[in-house]
């Protein structure tokens, strides 16, 4: 596996926790019939939750993998993996496209 390379902070203030699959595209894939429990399970759910920089989660917002990619190419085989674990485990909708960028995102895989 490629070496992701350490990033230090020194603010908190410049990290966010985010979800690998958007808490809005998942409403927009299929989460919009779940009840309370189930969102809350959800968001909460420690597989879908990483640390990012707050400017990356700014910038990737609520976009699939066909919108926006981690800059660091060395993640995007772990964040495919991811979003793909996410998206099957709740069940989620996938689009061609998003399903486009995630076997490419595969193909990054060794």
């Amino acid at each position: 596996m490629a070496s992701i390379p350490e990033k230090i902070f020194t603010k908190a203030s410049d990290i966010d926790i985010d979800h690998i699959v958007p808490l809005a595209h998942a409403h927009r894939h299929g989460a919009d019939s779940w009840t309370k429990k189930q969102r809350r399970a959800f968001a909460n759910d420690f597989d879908n939750l990483v640390v990012i920089s707050d400017k990356a989660n700014h910038a990737k917002s609520d976009k699939a993998p066909h919108e926006w990619l981690p800059l660091c190419k060395a993640y995007w085989c772990e964040y495919g993996k991811r979003w793909k674990h996410i998206k099957h485990k709740y069940q989620l909708i996938f689009t061609q496209q998003e399903q486009a960028a995630l076997n490419s995102l595969a193909k990054t895989c060794r």
